[in-house]
């Protein structure tokens, strides 16, 4: 449909400490489409890996075995279902990630976590995606807010799992 408005579904709540993240990563790893792609935004130590290991757990993936690829780019872990976990914090712009093959990062037979995932926004184009936004709450170290978007309906389904374990209303 040519000038159509993408509809944006987002959803924000406090994650307490690691119990949260756990119920949060249950949840998605439950809940997310099985080719989901996953953009993980947040400052260093904000919870993105953390978060990803949780995510991981419900795909029969032993969570220690699952760090930020800082230094390798991407990770594969193989459980359930094949994970690509990807980082690209040390890429300093689109150029040097045009030089590595998609499918070196973008995983075709399951879910993709990207952290830092802006400098891969130009090659995302067309692709369904859910930011996962961490951002750290002033006046408590282990809590996190969670700011949850998409604007492709294949996350639907997430988007009510989520509003029903955390009891919030989903925006549109």
């Amino acid at each position: 449909m040519t000038g159509a408005i993408a509809q944006v579904m987002w959803i924000k709540f406090r994650l307490d400490g690691l119990q949260d993240t756990d119920r949060l990563g249950r949840v998605l790893g439950r809940n997310l489409p099985l080719h989901a792609v996953c953009l993980c935004r947040g400052d260093l130590a904000a919870g993105k890996t953390t978060l990803i290991k949780r995510i991981c757990a419900e795909f029969g993936i032993d969570p220690k075995i699952v760090i930020s690829p800082t230094y390798t780019i991407a990770n594969w872990y193989q459980g359930t279902v094949s994970v690509c976990h990807v980082d690209f914090y040390r890429l300093e712009d689109a150029d040097q990630l045009q030089e590595i093959d998609q499918d070196d990062w973008l995983n075709p037979d399951g879910p993709t976590f990207i952290e830092w995932p802006d400098i891969a926004a130009p090659l995302l184009d067309g692709i369904a995606t859910l930011l996962l936004d961490l951002s750290p709450v002033d006046d408590d170290e282990n809590a996190r807010y969670v700011r949850i978007s998409s604007e492709d309906p294949a996350y639907a389904g997430t988007f009510a799992a989520l509003e029903q374990e955390f009891r919030c209303s989903r925006l549109l």
